[in-house]
């Protein structure tokens, strides 16, 4: 039945009143994480290209393997869900 609520007032466009006042007392809000992950993310990459220059790979084989090393870990760290096109985009050109 509440599926149906956001549902009919999602179509209405009340995009700010999907459910009423007196369903959302109590509720705690999720935690957003997405910065602490994106922090082990950039953590994760620098360690691995760090490491992988002290291990003496040539600089051209550093230069193809950081955005190997980029994508490999955010999947890692996404739970397995690829980044979209656009989330890639912000990583290079922040909105």
């Amino acid at each position: 039945m509440m599926l149906l609520t956001i549902a009919e007032r999602y179509a209405e466009g009340r995009i700010d009143d999907l459910l009423d006042a007196d369903l959302l007392s109590g509720v705690t809000p999720a935690t957003p994480r997405e910065r602490l992950r994106m922090l082990v993310v950039g953590l994760v990459v620098v360690l691995v290209m760090a490491g992988s220059a002290a291990l003496g790979l040539p600089e051209a084989a550093l230069v193809p393997l950081l955005p190997v090393v980029v994508l490999f870990v955010a999947v890692v760290f996404n739970r397995g869900r690829m980044p979209t096109a656009g989330q890639l985009t912000d990583l290079i050109i922040p909105r």
